[in-house]
């Protein structure tokens, strides 16, 4: 961790923005390369590049506290190449790309990371340092599935087969651009997973970070499900139908998990973003991450964080009338209006959601109409001011 200490924290400020740019030119480069990447494994291979950067950000804004989280991911990476029979090298060469690739980016940015040459001799120190500890880990992960494997005998080697080409299938079924409908059906006909009318894909993260733990395997036999991916996912058959699996406790109890809408079976990959987008809410606490995190149950949330930017421009022109009052007063008269909008209008409904007289509300509500006025007569202000404020909410939740 020491050479993490030495880096100043900057290097990571710059280096944040710039992740999906460096991901897609290592992409590029993998994609040219002898063999090329093939497409349905470019968004795996993405999601483990940017994984990577971003682990690394995380070790010089936090050198203590981020390197069992590191460990863990990449302990299932090692596991992970053993159930597929690849070689760790590979990802040892992404890791390597994806130095590289940070580098270039970063000095194609504006003004570079302004660091002197001591200060960029102590990040390449930490990069190195980092490659060599995480290569150690995915040793350690290969070898435990490999003797795991081993223990397992005959039998377990049928299933473990099974498993990795229900895996397989998992990342077919989500690949971009889609794969072959012929090549899914085969899969699936291998792995002995009936391919369903509807689907709904599932992401996880683990809450305990407090130590490298094997993930668990959901009991349910009609799940599909790769715990030893870069990122953690589950495809639900037919969510919305009769005796559809459902998760074990153990699941939601040590791992964080949001489902994405049901959509049809060509439309895995839609369900999967909008999944990824809820646990994402939860992790910067926009949202509870208790149970299993819905997302068709936080659209509004959902709907602020992809329109934010806008949201926050629209804000000066919409909420203008209230820059005029007292910040305290200005707070609760925000506060009421969202009520009033959520309620119709109704004080007695606002009033009880507030937690105050319902002649507060009254009083404050003809104070909003002196402020706003015919705004608060026209629907579609109305609709603007709710997601507005809606939008304060969210955001004030992220800053907690």
């Amino acid at each position: 961790m020491r050479p993490f200490e030495a880096v100043p924290a900057g290097v990571a400020e710059r280096l944040r923005p710039q992740v999906g740019r460096a991901a897609d030119e290592v992409l590029n480069e993998l994609r040219r390369g002898d063999p090329p990447l093939a497409d349905e494994e470019a968004g795996r291979a993405r999601a483990g590049i940017v994984a990577g950067i971003r682990h690394f950000c995380d070790l010089v804004e936090d050198p203590g506290a981020g390197w069992e989280r590191v460990a863990a991911f990449y302990l299932r990476v090692g596991r992970h190449l053993a159930r597929e029979g690849r070689d760790p090298v590979e990802v040892q060469q992404a890791l390597r790309r994806s130095a590289l690739a940070a580098w270039r980016t970063l000095a194609a940015v504006p003004g570079g990371l302004d660091l002197d040459l001591g200060a960029l001799s102590l990040v390449v120190d930490a990069q190195f340092c980092y490659m060599d500890a995480v290569a150690e880990v995915i040793a350690a992960g290969y070898t435990a599935e490999v003797a795991a494997r081993a223990d397992a005998g005959a039998g377990g080697e049928l299933r473990a087969a099974e498993r990795r080409r229900r895996a397989r299938l998992l990342h077919l079924l989500l690949a971009d651009p889609p794969a072959d409908e012929a090549r899914v059906a085969a899969l699936a006909g291998e792995a002995r997973w009936p391919l369903p009318a509807t689907v709904a894909v599932a992401v996880a993260r683990q809450r305990r970070e407090n130590g490298v733990r094997t993930p668990p395997a959901p009991a349910a036999d009609g799940l599909l499900c790769d715990f030893g991916a870069p990122e953690p996912c589950l495809i639900v058959p037919d969510p919305d139908g009769p005796g559809r699996p459902r998760l074990p406790d153990a699941l939601l109890r040590d791992w964080a998990v949001a489902v994405g809408p049901a959509v049809p079976l060509a439309r895995a990959r839609d369900s999967l973003r909008w999944a990824r987008e809820t646990l994402s809410l939860a992790a910067r606490g926009v949202i509870p991450d208790g149970g299993l995190i819905r997302s068709a149950e936080h659209v509004p949330a959902l709907v602020i964080a992809r329109a934010g930017e806008l949201i926050d421009d629209a804000a000066a022109t919409r909420l203008a009338p209230l820059s005029a009052v007292p910040p305290a007063r200005r707070e609760r008269l925000a506060e009421t209006l969202l009520a009033l909008l959520e309620h119709n209008f109704n004080a007695a409904d606002a009033s009880r959601r507030l937690r105050v007289h319902p002649q507060t509300v009254r009083y404050r509500l003809r104070h909003l109409q002196d402020l706003f006025g015919d705004d608060l007569r026209d629907p579609r202000r109305c609709l603007e001011m709710e997601l507005i404020l809606h939008a304060r909410l969210v955001n004030r939740g992220a800053a907690r």
